[in-house]
């Protein structure tokens, strides 16, 4: 693709490429305190039993959410309450957060619904998985702001930070000012209710990827967030790569998360540096242009590639998949498809295909 990428350059470099792609869209301002509460509208109806009747409400109810999802209604009480309250109808696409004031454990809001007379639930509108969907697809093509997307998700495989902390390592440089000061109106709005920050950040960059003409990738969910970031940071140094190393830094770094070099290489345009003619494009440019230029380390669009970047063809092995990429987009796009998931679900295990 040539956006941006998995060997971080140096902090100084770092910060000169997040500003760039600042540049090329809409500035942001940077929000130095917590970002106010985004919620979505909240509202409240009440369905009564008494006189009998079903409450006609169908739910989408798993275990590990915190919210019922609203997914349609089937008559009964809830159609009765919709059409006396026009202001308050009850929709899909809605989520209950709240039954007879039980909040976060749906099996036991189900129960309430079950079991008491006069069910008060309270809803968010427009709160499930596809209109988080919705909001990350707006902001990334309003913004332009894909690579720094992706890589926040890069770095949150090592890190799985909740807040705070990130400049402690060099790989993170530019990350608060950018990828996390965009995504924080919509972390505000969703997590912890529906999400948790290392799922949406996950979700983002296949949305990102998506959109920037890439492949159409599964999200799986459950990952949980970092209580704190000391939780995070201890021993992390060493085990986010750095752009100014070569080939065996590359090797030591993801050979160590399971990777082998073809996955090292295919993983290369979403994480490597982006100095190639398109940088907002998910495409096999990076590999096109890399083997064009022969590892010399000459300006593209004023940008410069980095040492990492070039220790891709200064190995023999690196340079087969490299070329082959180059050549073929289908291959690569397969082959990063497979690295790229395996590198989000890194250490993690039990993840489920829906939200």
């Amino acid at each position: 693709m040539g956006n941006q990428a998995c060997c971080a350059v140096k902090d100084s470099e770092a910060d000169k490429r997040a500003d760039r792609e600042l540049s090329m869209a809409e500035a942001v301002p940077v929000m130095d305190g917590p970002a106010e509460k985004k919620e979505a509208p909240i509202y409240e109806a009440q369905l009564d039993k008494t006189m009998g009747g079903k409450l006609g409400l169908d739910v989408d109810y798993m275990p590990q959410r915190r919210v019922l999802p609203v997914m349609c209604i089937t008559g009964g009480l809830a159609e009765q309450w919709n059409q006396g309250n026009p202001d308050k109808q009850i929709s899909k696409g809605d989520s209950v957060i709240s039954v007879n004031d039980v909040k976060g454990d749906v099996a036991a809001m189900l129960e309430r619904c079950k079991q008491e007379p006069v069910v008060k639930l309270v809803l968010k509108r427009k709160f499930n998985y596809d209109h988080l969907v919705a909001e990350i697809d707006n902001l990334i093509t309003a913004q332009g702001c894909g690579a720094s997307i992706i890589r926040l998700a890069w770095h949150d495989v090592a890190m799985r930070f909740a807040s705070g902390g990130e400049n402690k390592i060099p790989a993170d440089a530019g990350l608060p000012t950018v990828a996390l000061n965009l995504m924080r109106q919509i972390s505000a709005k969703y997590v912890p209710d529906l999400i948790s920050n290392a799922d949406l950040w996950a979700l983002a960059a296949n949305v990102a990827i998506r959109i920037m003409s890439g492949p159409n990738l599964p999200t799986r969910f459950g990952r949980v967030d970092a209580k704190s970031s000391v939780e995070i940071f201890s021993g992390q140094e060493g085990k986010m790569p750095d752009g100014d190393k070569g080939m065996d830094h590359l090797r030591v770094v993801f050979h160590a998360k399971g990777f082998d070099d073809k996955g090292i290489v295919a993983l290369a345009p979403a994480l490597l540096g982006s100095w190639t003619e398109q940088p907002l494009k998910f495409d096999n440019s990076y590999f096109k242009e890399l083997v064009a230029r022969a590892g010399a380390a000459q300006k593209s669009s004023g940008n410069i590639m980095a040492t990492s970047d070039k220790a891709l063809l200064e190995d023999s092995n690196f340079k087969f998949h490299a070329e082959a990429y180059a050549n073929d987009q289908t291959l690569w796009f397969t082959d990063f498809g497979a690295a790229w998931q395996k590198l989000m679900e890194s250490g993690l295990e039990g993840l489920r295909d829906v939200l």
